[in-house]
């Protein structure tokens, strides 16, 4: 956002201009598919900002975040999309035989699914907001969303109301192409802000030891 003006129907226009702005620069970033990674790491640490009130350029600083963020928002996006693919794979397989055996691999898998769509939501809020290997980042994830399991909760309800709305209501998808992605990271970034307050204070590294 440009900046805050007195008029608060001038702030609430120019506002939701910059997000729209800032929603269509993330769909376009996330065009190559391996820079997914780079673009929610960049939005988050973006709607993060404005969740704390460090209102300032929303798409340079997105943009700039997203050179910043590349590679590292690559290699996480590359090992979480494989490993989510595996384990859909033999969810599916072990399904489908049929057997006991199969039923009990299948629920095993389903608790290893759950646990990555765990580390995939917080993964990019946390690389948008900390500096730390791969690694780290992914045990951070897990840690941070089982400890706060309230907002991780409510995280995942923000999801699934979503899509909830884009697959029995049309309209939705036009709102996500305009503005949807960038709204619903700005609403999850005031739980994220909750979340990520205690080590804020201590650094801008989150070694993740006591979490």
């Amino acid at each position: 956002m440009e900046s805050k003006t007195l008029n608060p129907i001038t702030d609430f226009i120019n506002t939701l201009c910059n997000f729209v702005v800032l929603n269509l620069v993330f769909l376009i970033t996330c065009l190559p598919v391996i820079t997914i990674g780079a673009a929610l790491s960049s939005l988050y640490y973006v709607t993060l900002k404005e969740a704390r009130g460090e209102y300032g350029y929303l798409i340079r600083t997105y943009l700039k975040e997203f050179m910043g963020n590349l590679k590292k928002g690559a290699v996480a996006f590359a090992i979480l999309f494989l490993i989510g693919a595996a384990l859909l794979f033999n969810i599916v397989f072990w399904f489908q035989l049929g057997s006991i055996a199969g039923t009990l691999l299948t629920g095993v898998f389903i608790a290893a699914m759950i646990a990555w769509f765990l580390i995939f939501t917080y993964t990019f809020p946390l690389i948008g907001r900390f500096e730390n290997t791969t690694k780290q980042t992914f045990k951070n994830a897990f840690g941070l969303a089982m400890s706060n399991l309230k907002y991780t909760f409510a995280i995942l309800f923000i999801d699934a109301f979503v899509f909830f709305l884009c697959l029995y209501l049309p309209p939705m998808k036009l709102f996500m192409v305009l503005l949807g992605f960038a709204f619903v990271a700005y609403c999850q970034s005031f739980i994220f802000k909750k979340i990520f307050e205690p080590y804020e204070a201590e650094a801008p590294v989150l070694e993740g030891t006591e979490i």
